[in-house]
């Protein structure tokens, strides 16, 4: 039988025995998927790198009726400078978290597979800074998943931003901006900076491949940080491992 060849990145990966490791894969044909790799933990194997989390590449797999099997791997990406810096490895390991989190088998997993591949290069590749990576990819998650708040329009009344309607609010509750008209005297008190607004829209309307190459300033980020973390606590019921880590931030 002829194995099936997969693109993907390991989201993450365990030892089994003494011998084999269980690894979970993010495909672009299959979407998430558990496999195993026969002997990975043996020193010559030359599935011991290729089974290693992050990395991406190309996988060829025996598929069985209820699991598959790694055969062998021909790699594209290690991704070793991740694994050289401890702050930025706990923000690749979120992202890997989320793409669990939000992705299953059988099905289309390019999208996310894109997503996750570019943040991890921009992780490594250091050009803006890893809570800017952070934020930009749980926005486009967001917007992947059919859950991003309106940042486009006011959730309250429908209307499009625009010279007539400005938006100044960001309201949790009702998932999106309250504008200008709408807003009442609590929102009038926690208006946002027109940067703060104009970047989340950016964030969602640029093509990904053009996407990590801007910088915003304190202020804006600061804005980003609590917009975002709240609504995710308020709609997202699940504890990140590695976001533990980077929220205690005495670790850096």
């Amino acid at each position: 039988m002829t194995p099936e060849k997969i693109t993907g990145i390991v989201l993450s990966s365990q030892n089994i025995g003494e011998t084999d490791r269980r690894i979970v894969l993010l495909t672009r044909e299959r979407g998430k998927i558990s496999a195993f790799a026969r002997g990975a933990v043996k020193p010559r194997n030359p599935l011991v790198s290729a089974t290693r989390p992050f990395t991406y590449g190309e996988f060829f797999l025996y598929v069985g009726r209820d699991s598959y099997t790694v055969t062998g791997a021909d790699v594209k990406n290690h991704f070793d400078g991740i694994t050289k810096d401890l702050e930025v490895y706990y923000y690749a390991s979120y992202l890997s978290e989320i793409a669990d989190y939000n992705t299953r088998e059988n099905l289309d997993g390019s999208e996310v597979l894109l997503l996750l591949y570019q943040s991890l290069r921009a992780l490594e590749k250091k050009t803006i800074g890893n809570e800017l990576v952070r934020y930009i990819y749980e926005w486009r998650m967001m917007a992947l998943n059919g859950e991003v708040p309106n940042v486009f329009g006011c959730a309250r009344c429908g209307k499009a931003s625009g010279d007539d309607v400005v938006l100044i609010h960001f309201n949790g509750n009702e998932h999106g901006m309250i504008c200008d008209g709408c807003a009442t005297g609590e929102e009038r008190k926690h208006v946002l900076h027109r940067s703060t607004i104009y970047t989340l829209q950016y964030i969602l309307a640029t093509p990904l491949k053009e996407l990590y190459s801007f910088r915003v300033t304190d202020e804006v980020l600061e804005e980003i940080r609590q917009i975002t973390d709240d609504y995710l606590k308020k709609t997202r019921p699940h504890k990140f491992n590695s976001l533990e880590f980077i929220e205690m931030g005495t670790l850096f």
